[in-house]
């Protein structure tokens, strides 16, 4: 596809953007796996062993129920698990801001590293978008969350019914493709805003090009599903060094499929503006 093949040619200019990407997310991953670790480890020792019965199972959700009220080990551990978030909440639109930048052709660059050249010019629009998108997002949740909450007890009786399945199936699908709809429309309108070409005219070409965007994504999207398979498959096979480096290698993947799906969707705006 024409606009992917021009994307990657964007993602060779902003290689150093993919491994400070890369850096982060290796360095995010590897704190949230430590603090989950270190959390399922001490519930797990206070499991009874051996197997339980009925009632050492109710014992052991009590003693859960006790602690988790009054025990300052695991309100540590919330907070930390909070902090987390918030740290990628906030930097999330930090390397947003980055990226897009990086798509501004190199004569209109200042100096400097265009990440953080762009998290310098562009943080304040860029969070602001990220915020609406966040809002987006969030909405359908207050009908979706319910519906989900009502369907959900009527799969537990008997594990043969299709109906309540399929509409659980339903619900998450749709808000699937309602989020991917909001981000594309957002990323077109960001290019349109920071670019100065006009929200309005950027968000029309978004809706009225969904068919190659869909492209876009589904392409970039089945590599990522399938090198993460292949690497997944690979480190079952041969254990030990050769399974770290493959799972070490990955969010370097997914960073440069991240930048690259970026860059491919401005070459599908770019194009069609100019037509325009």
């Amino acid at each position: 596809m024409t606009y992917v093949r021009n994307g990657w040619g964007l993602v060779r200019s902003q290689f150093p953007s993919v491994i400070i990407l890369f850096l982060y997310q290796l360095l995010w991953g590897l704190f949230f796996y430590r603090l989950i670790h270190s959390a399922v480890i001490a519930l797990l020792s206070r499991y009874p062993d051996p197997p339980p019965n009925e009632m050492s199972r109710v014992l052991y959700m009590i003693e859960g129920q006790i602690e988790l009220g009054r025990n300052p080990a695991i309100h540590q551990h919330l907070w930390m698990l909070l902090g987390l978030i918030v740290l990628r909440l906030l930097m999330t639109p930090l390397f947003q801001a980055g990226i897009l930048y990086g798509l501004r052709p190199p004569e209109e660059q200042r100096s400097g590293l265009p990440l953080f050249r762009g998290m310098k010019e562009f943080w304040k629009p860029v969070t602001l978008f990220f915020l609406l998108e966040l809002i987006l997002l969030a909405l359908p949740g207050l009908w979706v969350v319910p519906q989900l909450a009502t369907l959900w007890p009527w799969l537990v009786p008997e594990s043969g019914r299709m109906g309540p399945l399929l509409a659980m199936v339903g619900l998450l699908t749709g808000w699937a493709v309602y989020g991917w709809v909001i981000r594309q429309v957002l990323l077109f309108s960001q290019l349109g805003f920071l670019f100065k070409e006009g929200i309005w005219n950027s968000l029309l070409i978004s809706l009225r090009h969904l068919l190659p965007g869909i492209a876009i994504s589904l392409i970039l999207g089945t590599a990522g599903a399938a090198l993460f398979l292949i690497c997944g498959a690979f480190s079952w096979i041969w254990t030990g060094l050769t399974a770290m480096i493959l799972q070490q290698t990955y969010p370097f993947i997914r960073s440069l499929l991240q930048i690259w799906s970026v860059s491919s969707q401005y070459e599908l705006w770019q194009t069609k503006l100019h037509k325009g």
